[in-house]
């Protein structure tokens, strides 16, 4: 029986555990007709009064035993494995509904996978084959990323997906360990098994943190008739989903769960999209899907083991497990035998037209019953008394995602022997093929090389014509350039000025160029000076700015007198900056400024005439309030004293304080007795 092979369902229900709440709400029933399905009857949470039943092949109840689930539904697919065909187990459930337990189970009570390598050994010595080997590979998928459990876990790097040329998923450099008994996997299995990721919750106190995938791969090799079948069985503990309201967990656990549901939210986007028959399957949302991709609408014969919790908590889970698992047994697969022709190929002539490659041939397998065969006896009732039909009962139709079996994987590693991807091979499509190829007559081969050999010549011919059309086409686009570069070049001559014309105007411009740069230096020397004289003014006390104003106006006087205008110029300019507010100086620097810059004679506007003295007390307080005031004052103060006062100005304010201090002494002369002060100033205009 040959066709598309639908998952089977196994429900387990684990019993309750200490100080755990439970109704009795999940039940087990049985239909009357001894062939039909069982029935797993669930209450509503919101609705008590409302209950779900959900049918499947296998139900099995708390009373059950790992022996009970192995001998109904796992024994009859070692068969199967050894028929070449991939066959994938998974557990599947919510934390702590015993996923482990059931299978891997404890040294007393064994779970799915020991029994499986127990069994798989048991029809190797049972088979007549001149060689069977078995070779074991075990793996983790913990936060998304695929870790192998045979090397050390502290040093065991990321392990990337690949998928080949054929479509077969496998996960790179994964180490694959020959076994040659079952104590030799028991002690790889038992050291393997202690660095998977587990870690305690609120729920369960070893919770697994990690999907963990054990494949036992068999290659069996015929030397007679020159072929070798490689069957493999995947068997797969996943991670229970999670609620962190109950499990209590701490960041690195809510990293390690976040991680958890997104690979199981997206293995449920698979199986919908699978039944929806979307056009697109999101295998590579998740690695565990990318893995599990052979198994779910692919080439093996699956089968899902629900395990669920009796506890009210778990109320909403178990739903959530039992529409999964609903789901699922909907997804049809179409397993194939793995199978290589081991005999050399006859080399084809090189005129022949290959031949496509052959299909895959599928796998025809009979009820699961009858390959037991009646050896093994009746097995045990599970929750009644008539056995449960076949998981190889062929459904009609074809896969939608139809996928070579490839769950194996590649090794490269010292000690351990690399897993073959099959090569599949329909020998009577091979037969055919050959024989048609080889039946040609030595006419007909010369024709299809003569045909060949006109075609290739035409296309040699088409394409020498096209080089040279292509040729033609540069030559005249690079003439047609090279005009046009010829006309922009006359052009660009006809557009340029004759020599010399442009001389006149640039010996201007450098002029003005030049009378421009010695108008700025001189504008820099002035703004300069006048900030040196506005600092030094700024320091003065009033009474000492207008006394050195007036040695300024005095010194001016005396230049220009003798001619020397530029000189008398810059002096007055330096008084204006100790006295700003005298308007007959302002007037004075106009006039010689006006002087100089025409080449003019200056002649100083005439000095208005003295006031009469009344009296000594007058006279007293005109010498008082004296205040520098144009040409009337210049004369009060003799050149040779002027030049005293200034030498510290023109001496490059050698010593400001020394300066400073005539001044003072200036200022405290002039506040004696009103008695030497009108002693001074008639010895003063005396000597005038």
């Amino acid at each position: 029986m040959s066709g598309t092979h639908k998952i089977k369902i196994a429900a387990r229900l684990r019993p309750r555990i200490e100080h755990e709440i439970d109704d009795q709400g999940i039940q087990i029933t049985h239909d009357e007709d001894v062939e039909g399905p069982s029935w797993i009857c669930v209450p509503n949470p919101r609705d008590v009064t409302q209950v779900f039943r959900f049918p499947f092949t296998s139900c099995y109840d708390q009373d059950s035993t790992q022996e009970e689930i192995f001998e109904q539904d796992v024994r009859p697919l070692i068969d199967v494995v050894y028929s070449g065909v991939t066959v994938t187990i998974f557990a599947y459930g919510v934390t702590s509904s015993g996923k482990t337990h059931t299978m891997q189970g404890t040294k007393v009570c064994p779970g799915v996978i020991p029994r499986v390598v127990e069994a798989m050994f048991e029809q190797k010595s049972a088979l007549l084959r001149s060689n069977v080997e078995l070779a074991v590979s075990y793996m983790e998928i913990y936060k998304d990323e695929c870790y192998d459990l045979l090397v050390d876990r502290e040093t065991a790097p990321k392990l990337p997906v690949r998928e080949n040329d054929v479509g077969q998923v496998f996960v790179a450099n994964l180490s694959s360990v020959p076994i040659a008994s079952v104590e030799e996997f028991t002690a790889i299995y038992s050291q393997a098994s202690k660095q998977r990721s587990v870690g305690a919750t609120n729920l369960n106190r070893s919770s697994s943190r990690s999907h963990a995938m054990l494949t036992l791969e068999v290659t069996m090799t015929d030397s007679s008739a020159e072929k070798s079948l490689t069957g493999k069985i995947n068997l797969v503990d996943l991670a229970g989903s999670e609620n962190n309201k109950l499990t209590g967990n701490d960041p690195t656990r809510m990293a390690e769960s976040a991680a958890i549901n997104k690979s199981l939210s997206v293995l449920g986007q698979v199986v919908h999209a699978l039944n929806q028959g979307a056009s697109r399957i999101p295998y590579r949302n998740s690695k565990l899907t990318r893995i599990l991709q052979d198994a779910l609408g692919g080439n093996s014969v699956g089968l899902l083991i629900c395990n669920l919790a009796p506890g009210t908590k778990f109320r909403q889970d178990t739903l959530n497990t039992l529409n999964f698992a609903v789901r699922t047994k909907n997804v049809e697969n179409r397993p194939v035998v793995n199978e290589r022709d081991m005999r050399p190929q006859p080399k084809p002539h090189f005129a022949a037209i290959l031949p496509p490659p052959p299909k895959l041939a599928p796998a025809v397998l009979q009820p699961l019953e009858a390959v037991a065969g009646p050896s093994r006896g009746p097995r045990p009732s599970i929750a009644r008394a008539a056995p449960r039909p076949s998981l190889a009962g062929a459904g009609q139709g074809r896969s939608r995602v139809p996928r070579a079996s490839g769950i194996g994987v590649f090794s490269v590693q010292r000690g351990h022997r690399p897993l073959g991807v099959p090569a599949l091979i329909n020998e009577a499509a091979e037969t055919s093929s050959s024989s048609g190829m080889m039946q040609l007559t030595d006419k007909e081969i010369d024709e299809r090389i003569a045909r060949a050999v006109e075609v290739e010549v035409a296309r040699r011919l088409k394409e020498r014509e096209e080089l040279e059309r292509q040729e033609k086409e540069n030559i005249t686009l690079q003439l047609n350039l090279q005009r046009e570069r010829e006309k922009e070049k006359l052009k660009e001559e006809d557009q340029r000025l004759p020599t010399g014309v442009l001389t006149p105007l640039m010996a201007r411009h450098r002029d003005l160029d030049n009378e421009l740069r010695a108008r700025l230096e001189e504008l820099e020397d002035k703004y300069e000076r006048g900030t040196k004289e506005l600092q030094l003014a700024d320091v003065l006390s009033p009474s000492s700015r207008k006394k050195t104003g007036r040695a300024y106006v005095m010194l001016a006087r005396a230049h220009s007198e003798k001619g020397d205008l530029q000189v008398a110029l810059d002096l007055y300019r330096k008084a204006e900056s100790y006295v700003p507010d005298n308007v007959k100086l302002k007037e004075r620097v106009i006039e010689i400024e006006w002087a100089v810059k025409n080449g003019t004679t200056f002649v100083p506007s005439p000095k208005k005439p003295r006031k009469a003295k009344k009296t000594k007390a007058g006279k007293r307080n005109a010498v008082g309030k004296k205040v520098m005031s144009g040409d009337e004052d210049e004369e009060d103060m003799p050149v040779d004293g002027i030049h005293q006062m200034l030498e510290g100005e023109s001496s490059g304010s050698a010593n400001p304080l020394k300066r400073f201090k005539f001044e003072e002494d200036v200022v405290q002369a002039t506040s004696e007795t009103p008695q030497k002060k009108v002693k001074c100033e008639i010895k003063v205009e005396g000597d005038v």
